[in-house]
């Protein structure tokens, strides 16, 4: 009888036992699955691009637009274009995601004049970008920011804005979408700034960031003055031409008329450089949208002469 009493409070504290390891178990799982619901990790892509990705347990999350895969914007103006890159793509899939692209495409020395009636706004697409209404795009933006506002602020804050033009998208592709002219309002206050179009989709989110100047050619300053690009890479290439043609006799004699006149600089060597380089290095960084055949010449100019 001892024996059966004993073997029945063995099979019962073992019973116990299991239960007891089974439940602290449970427990410990709750435990290590609360501690996890809010993880935040820092990936980089490639060498040249940072992204920020917080992930919330149970919440879905999608890869936002590779940026390879985003066309260029292109900002036309009376004298040019220029043409930048996204700066963020965004998915709103499930748990906002924010990339940034630290190395888009961008253009320096950006200046728009606040008379300009031939601002306009369009996309450059090529095979792999996506400019089609597979994203359902729903609007685009065209606006400018204080220029003090760092990037990641303007993709992630709502901050006072100047409005230049949009359009709603409707069953328009985005690149159809992004085809529209904008205006600078007339009592801005001529300064730096930083242009914005934002590019909205159902699911999705595209910026183009880029630090722009607002002026007014009406009243140029005593420094400054606006010329055509077309017009400057000619008279470039036509100064590197007529130097390379001359030899020292000629340039003397070109020297000794300036001098005679008090013009200054006077000697042709104080004239290629600095100014004439200075204009070439401008005319360059800032003139997109020259013929093909004037733009590979004037890659070619070096403003070199006869010995």
């Amino acid at each position: 009888m001892n024996e059966v009493f004993m073997t029945n409070k063995f099979t019962y504290g073992y019973i116990i036992g299991i239960i007891i390891g089974v439940i602290l178990l449970l427990i410990s799982n709750n435990t290590l699955a609360a501690q996890d619901q809010n993880t935040t990790t820092t990936n980089i892509v490639g060498q040249n691009q940072n992204t920020t990705t917080t992930t919330i347990a149970d919440q879905n999350q999608f890869n936002p637009v590779p940026f390879n895969e985003i066309p260029l914007v292109v900002v036309n103006y009376t004298y040019g274009q220029y043409k930048f890159g996204a700066d963020f793509s965004i998915d709103f899939g499930g748990l906002p995601v924010v990339e940034q692209d630290i190395s888009a495409t961008s253009v320096p020395n950006m200046r728009l004049d606040k008379d300009d009636t031939n601002l306009h706004l369009e996309l450059q697409c090529d095979s792999n970008d996506i400019c089609d209404t597979s994203l359902a795009p729903e609007s685009v933006k065209v606006y400018l920011v204080d220029y003090t506002v760092q990037d990641i602020h303007i993709a992630e804050n709502s901050i006072p804005t100047i409005q230049l033009g949009s359009n709603n998208c409707g069953s328009l592709s985005i690149e159809d979408c992004a085809n529209f002219d904008f205006s600078i309002p007339g009592n801005i206050i001529l300064d730096n700034y930083k242009i914005v179009v934002e590019m909205s989709f159902d699911e999705a989110e595209w910026m183009f960031i880029n630090p722009v100047e607002i002026g007014d050619s009406t009243y140029p300053s005593n420094t400054n003055v606006t010329v055509r690009c077309d017009d400057l890479a000619i008279a470039l290439i036509s100064w590197d031409l007529l130097i390379g043609g001359t030899d020292e006799p000629t340039r003397t004699n070109i020297e000794d008329f300036l001098g005679d006149e008090n013009v200054s600089p006077a000697l042709i060597t104080d004239i290629i450089d600095p100014p004439l380089e200075r204009l070439l290095d401008e005319t360059k960084d800032r003139c997109n949208n020259l013929d093909e055949n004037v733009d590979r010449v004037l890659e070619e100019v070096d403003f070199e002469f006869l010995p």
